[in-house]
């Protein structure tokens, strides 16, 4: 279902709060369940913007036949400012709160440091080349932390609150040129926020490609589940390869090694996708889900060293009890797999990462990606001596 159209002029000031204007710059679609999101630039009232850019995930005003939908998504965006107050990382995006101006509601949330890895990603392939599997165990580290942050929450009371980010992807896990790493966007976050108005559907959340299997197939998640896609992710940073992503292994043969119970599930789960409007790719995605083995998991590790390896055969098995049962074990494991940060830490990931953008070049232009601040001008001043 698309997001409520918004006709706002680049420029135009949407609103004005806590001594700040709010100036809108970019449309960058829908984000989820009818939401708009924007880039927008914060300035003080007297025209300066020292804090630069935010995100504002943003909905219409609730009026005709478009009314309840309208009402449902201002409920999602008031239970992401609630949930956000639980959270305090700095591994993870911040929430700055929520404001109504005109009829519309916003949510203000820090804009990223840096970029996707799907961008990042996208521009390795570009360069032809992959980033090590330390960087990838680096990665890992960063975002296990926040997640371990995220899944140990309690509310005021000290109530567990069960928190499940649901759309651990390349889309939603930042890096900056000097290695920090961020998590955004738990606003499909599950929890067991007091008051939290519970979705009926099952369906994939985030991007299907990177959903664990019990996701996929029954709907049903919890902390694990965000292992399983952290897993997929880190295998795509150190292979280029996704792990649900194997139109050409689905053969009729492998289809029908599954039980007639398993056929059935899948059947189901390909039903409720149609239902949800998913893409058609979805229903690969599915039933490779159903299918994958441990011969295909040792396939698409075989080359890597005994740490990334050991610890992907763990995070990506098809059963959550068979996977690491926390984000704090998975974190104590990458931690020692990285020496503590002396056999790969954040200066050897923002080398890494300064060493791909040199190769880059015009790429990174015809990409959208920004160069970190003042390495023009040492290029500069290189390329005339």
């Amino acid at each position: 279902m698309p997001a409520i159209e918004f006709k706002v002029p680049r420029g135009a000031i949407l609103f004005t709060t806590g001594g700040f204007r709010y100036e809108f710059r970019e449309d960058l679609g829908e984000a989820h369940h009818g939401l708009s999101l924007f880039v927008a630039r914060r300035r003080t009232l007297e025209g300066n913007h020292p804090r630069g850019k935010v995100l504002l995930k943003a909905v219409g005003p609730q009026t005709g036949q478009e009314g309840a939908r309208v009402k449902r998504a201002r409920v999602r965006l008031e239970e992401q400012v609630r949930l956000a107050t639980f959270l305090n990382h700095p591994g993870i995006l911040r929430v700055h709160g929520m404001h109504k101006s005109e009829g519309c509601w916003y949510v203000i949330t820090d804009h990223p440091s840096g970029h996707s890895v799907s961008d990042m990603l996208t521009l390795a392939a570009e360069c032809g080349r992959r980033f090590s599997p330390l960087f990838a165990l680096y990665v890992g580290a960063k975002v296990a932390a926040a997640l371990e942050h995220a899944h140990e929450a309690t509310d005021g009371e000290g109530k567990p609150l069960n928190i499940v980010h649901r759309a651990v992807d390349v889309g939603t896990i930042f890096v900056d040129w000097k290695g920090g790493v961020q998590v955004a966007d738990f606003g499909l976050a599950l929890s067991d926020l007091p008051g939290r108005v519970s979705s009926t559907v099952r369906r994939p959340l985030g991007d299907a490609f990177y959903s664990s299997p019990e996701m996929l197939l029954t709907g049903r998640v919890d902390a694990r589940s965000d292992l399983f896609a952290l897993g997929v992710v880190m295998l795509e940073i150190a292979t280029g390869r996704n792990l649900l992503d194997a139109p050409d292994d689905l053969t009729e043969e492998v289809k029908g090694s599954l039980s007639v119970r398993q056929r059935v599930r899948v059947r189901r789960a390909i039903r409720r996708a149609r239902l949800a409007n998913s893409h058609p790719m979805v229903e690969d995605v599915i039933w490779r889900a159903a299918t994958y083995s441990q011969a295909d998991l040792d396939a698409l590790t075989e080359n890597l060293p005994q740490g990334l390896r050991v610890t992907l055969g763990r995070l990506l098995q098809p059963k959550p009890a068979d996977r690491y049962q926390s984000a704090r074990e998975l974190a104590a494991d990458l931690r020692h797999w990285l020496g503590d940060g002396e056999v790969f830490g954040q200066e050897d990931a923002e080398a890494e990462l300064l060493n791909l953008m040199r190769l880059a070049g015009e790429a990174l232009t015809e990409l959208g990606i920004r160069r970190p601040q003042g390495f023009e001008a040492s290029q500069d001043e290189i390329s005339t001596n």
